[in-house]
């Protein structure tokens, strides 16, 4: 298992991003998923973060503090996404979309894993960005999860800075009208 709650922020602000859009392109569950996919892609090629062995008791249990962050980060961006579309059926399609496509190749190559741990263990999975052949020094687990809190509290502040932006642009615009 790879970083999968940084996956998850990106892809969410990339449903957030689309929710907005009002171009009708940008409102597609399909180019949501897509999005998703295309940004694991180059998160994965832009910096191979610290990655869980699954394979290896001793390494799984020193991955501890890792997982828990994962589990409970996972669970906050979760919940901030139901509440923020709460009355927005569309954004909420289109942010799980990205979601949903920002984390299935790790799906599909965990379970290709499983099905084959020798792949695992030769770094030849079926996603060529998840092949290590070319990956020289993987993030360690505190760096990662330094860059994915980062990553995230980025993500939420700067959803709160927009709309204060929005609501002070709003208020201007009405005394400007009067």
């Amino acid at each position: 298992m790879s970083d999968l709650l940084k996956h998850i922020v990106v892809a969410d602000s990339i449903g957030v991003m689309m929710s907005a859009s009002e171009k009708k392109m940008m409102s597609n569950v399909g180019t949501a998923f897509a999005l998703g996919v295309a940004s694991h892609a180059v998160m994965d090629l832009a910096e191979p973060d610290y990655t869980v062995n699954w394979f290896d008791a001793y390494q799984l249990g020193l991955s501890g503090p890792f997982l828990g962050f994962q589990i409970v980060g996972i669970a906050f961006v979760l919940r901030m996404v139901f509440a923020e579309t709460r009355g927005d059926p569309n954004g909420l399609k289109l942010r799980l979309a990205a979601i949903i496509g920002g984390v299935i190749p790790d799906v599909i190559d965990g379970v290709y894993a499983i099905l084959n741990p020798h792949a695992w263990y030769a770094g030849q999975l079926l996603l060529p960005w998840h092949n290590r052949t070319w990956q020289v020094n993987p993030m360690s687990m505190w760096a990662t999860s330094a860059l994915t809190l980062v990553v995230l509290v980025i993500r939420y502040l700067s959803g709160y800075a927009l709309r204060l932006v929005r609501s002070v642009r709003i208020m201007l615009s009405g005394r400007v009208s009067r």
